[in-house]
């Protein structure tokens, strides 16, 4: 508890100082700045590489600070709070005008959260008694590149563009990210709620929150009012692919063939190659959402040909690990191995 007292004492400094912080959230480590801030704002923007067009996550500490910065608070929000926050959920509601217009993107709509991890909880409350409360705050990770869920892996992404002033908040096994995926984004703006960012939770448990049908957003790569659209997103530099269970069986080998390659699968394949390193992925969602970006940010600094993951099963506890892979197909994945 000292630990902690002493790491939000200094990381809750920093934005008041108008000082970037990285912090870990219960998803994935956040890139914070104070929300009121324009200048601190634009810094998150600048620092991450990040089109100023979309727009950042609001971090903040209870309902009552939600309610400061929206226009309404209706009944939808307030289901979906009372049953997931604190926690990894992301509300999109009418901006009320508060915070900075560079956070907001411009939109006449804000993306707000309230987090569960103890240290994240803890650095927005003691914020709010001296500050504004309110930390607007994407992934900690260079813009469409892996995020990070380990001090380690965002100082490897950002090192190069952070201020001597500016923090990032150790981790160990204690203060984890724990589901190592982003937060379920629901737009409740309008009539009918939508998710616009499958994530940690899921639609049915939205629904059955709501006692309604959800839809999932289909303009993915347009400009929308939502952070984590982009087509291509947590994209490691290495030539990232992923492959079924019969193009394994069939295509391995030759795949192997451009250098060496790591496959994280979940059976051993019958055919192996002298350039192949083979490692059995968690068969638990949980477990696998936990460990993948931490994955692919390790092994991007191994100085592979090649990266392969199988693909995972098609159910609603893998979608938003599918979700993620499908995105991170990167600027390699259409080469003819």
């Amino acid at each position: 508890m000292p630990k902690l007292t002493s790491e939000v004492s200094k990381a809750v400094d920093s934005l008041i100082r108008g000082k970037l912080v990285a912090f870990p959230t219960e998803t994935v480590y956040g890139l914070g700045g104070d929300a009121m801030n324009e200048e601190a704002v634009r810094r998150i923007f600048k620092v991450k590489g990040r089109p100023t067009d979309r727009p950042l996550i609001l971090h903040v500490p209870d309902v009552a600070t939600v309610k400061k910065v929206v226009l309404n608070w209706a009944s939808s929000e307030s289901k979906l709070a009372s049953r997931f926050w604190p926690g990894p959920l992301t509300l999109v509601l009418k901006n009320g005008g508060l915070i900075s217009e560079s956070a907001s993107a411009g939109y006449e709509t804000i993306a707000v959260r309230i987090p569960s991890h103890p240290f994240a909880l803890s650095m927005l409350e003691s914020f709010s008694k001296i500050g504004s409360g309110i930390v607007a705050a994407p992934s900690a990770n260079r813009f469409s590149f892996v995020s990070t869920t380990n001090a380690e892996d965002v100082e490897m992404s950002l090192q190069n563009y952070l201020d001597k002033a500016d923090m990032i908040v150790s981790s160990n096994s204690q203060d984890e990210c724990k589901f190592g995926l982003e937060s379920t984004i629901v737009d409740c703006s309008n009539d009918t709620p939508t998710i616009l960012r499958v994530g940690v939770i899921k639609k049915s448990e939205i629904e059955s929150c709501l006692g309604k049908q959800v839809r999932i957003s289909q303009v993915e790569g347009k400009r929308q009012n939502s952070p984590g659209s982009s087509l291509i997103h947590y994209s490691p530099r290495t030539a990232f692919r992923v492959i079924s269970n019969s193009e394994i069986e069939k295509d391995l080998i030759e795949l192997c063939k451009e250098g060496k390659t790591f496959l994280w699968c979940f059976e051993r394949p019958v055919h192996i190659h002298q350039n192949l390193i083979v490692e059995i992925a968690p068969s638990c969602s949980m477990e696998y959402g936990r460990q993948l970006y931490s994955k692919l940010n390790s092994l991007d600094r191994e100085q592979l040909a090649l990266i392969l993951f199988e693909e995972p099963p098609k159910n609603e506890d893998w979608n938003a690990i599918c979700d993620r892979l499908e995105k991170a197909k990167n600027r390699f994945s259409t080469k003819k191995f």
